[in-house]
């Protein structure tokens, strides 16, 4: 099992991508907490693990935009499982509407849960993190930090600002033996993407758009959140994992360029 006696945090872990890396970290041998805003969400994703793997998953409710709560986070999880590991930042939000239309608020809760809350998170995370060797954290970025997309001002300005928080976080953290790692998902099957995969035209189409010929799922990132969590990547921090099935490098296929 490779990660055998890890105790990690996964925010946004009562659904979709979160739920496949709670999943698959307790897979791998790791005790997990189960963290979000919605803690029946939560307390049912850790009853399931728990039926598999007894003891091995802990729910707790976390607001990641609030400071104080993300401290009560990482102090109810140490409690729990007696110490802390692996903190995965997957927590995050989306709102849509053209640039003009784009309200200050909407602007703001982007920053705050996106950007703001796995700085927060981790912040609360290192005291503890600290106190074990080789110490991982991930970010979830999104392919998003990479392009421009319509309707997504303050979600595409808030995942790029994950980029170079990572990039920060690692050479700050170096010394305190914490790697810190980013992944940038692509379209995925999930609640957060249901609007698309379920439109019976963007769905099929955007099958199209990867090398892949398929959405993604959330054991697909999943799986990638397990290596950047291992020994496996001892040597890696700092960096960006790409995990959307050639989304980016599609856009120019062979043959649809002309000479």
């Amino acid at each position: 099992m490779r990660l055998k006696d890890k105790v990690a945090i996964v925010t946004g872990g009562g659904s979709g991508i979160g739920q496949g890396i709670c999943d698959a970290f307790v897979r791998e041998g790791a005790r997990v907490v189960v963290a979000d805003i919605n803690l029946p969400n939560a307390e049912a994703v850790a009853l399931k693990l728990n039926e598999r793997a007894n003891g091995a998953a802990h729910a707790i409710k976390v607001d990641v935009t609030d400071e104080q709560s993300t401290k009560d986070l990482v102090r109810d999880a140490v409690a729990h499982f007696g110490t802390l590991n692996i903190l995965v930042n997957n927590a995050g939000a989306r709102t849509m509407a053209p640039f003009e239309e784009h309200t200050t608020a909407d602007w703001q809760k982007m920053l705050d849960i996106n950007l703001t809350g796995p700085f927060l998170c981790s912040r609360a995370a290192v005291p503890e993190l600290k106190k074990n060797e080789k110490a991982k954290i991930i970010n979830l970025a999104s392919i998003a930090s990479f392009m421009g997309r319509p309707d997504r001002a303050g979600y595409v300005a808030a995942k790029t600002g994950v980029l170079g928080l990572t990039r920060s976080m690692a050479v700050d953290l170096a010394e305190a033996d914490i790697r810190v790692n980013c992944l940038a998902p692509g379209m995925i099957a999930t609640p957060f993407n249901a609007m698309f995969a379920d439109d019976p035209e963007t769905g099929p189409e955007w099958k199209k758009e990867n090398f892949v010929g398929r959405w993604g799922k959330p054991e697909d990132i999943a799986m990638a959140a397990v290596f950047l969590a291992s020994e496996e990547s001892d040597f890696v921090t700092g960096a960006e994992l790409k995990v959307e099935g050639g989304w980016l490098a599609a856009k120019f296929r062979k043959g649809e360029m002309s000479d």
